[in-house]
């Protein structure tokens, strides 16, 4: 077995983190997450050996999703950035596709579409 995927999940919902976990379980993915974009923030200038993945919410107080997205192409991120969030219009879509997200699911998301998509990901 190799390195567990590392997954950093930023929404203000602590639920979908949470469930998020039941989805993404151990030893395959390690799972932090952050309760919003600043905390978000505060952790990826923290962490010293970064994340594979980073799923986030849009709307959420403070940092925003394409703000935090922003933040994360300035400083170069090498990993995947997914995007779950209820509030995708067109023009929030187009600022990510700006952004070169990798993925984009809605809310409410179903678990397989999810797993799927992290397949593809870390593929």
């Amino acid at each position: 077995m190799g390195t567990p995927l590392k997954i950093l999940a930023v929404d203000d919902e602590p639920s979908i983190a949470q469930s998020m976990r039941f989805i993404f379980e151990q030893p395959l993915y390690e799972f932090p997450s952050a309760q919003d974009g600043e905390a978000a923030l505060a952790r990826l200038d923290a962490e010293r050996t970064g994340f594979d993945v980073v799923i986030t919410d849009n709307n959420m107080p403070g940092v925003t999703g394409v703000e935090l997205v922003r933040y994360l192409r300035e400083r170069s991120f090498a990993g995947k950035i997914m995007v779950l969030s209820a509030h995708l219009s067109i023009d929030v879509r187009a600022a990510y596709d700006e952004l070169d997200v990798d993925v984009m699911i809605e809310k409410p998301f179903s678990v397989q579409a999810l797993r799927k998509a992290m397949d593809q990901l870390a593929a």
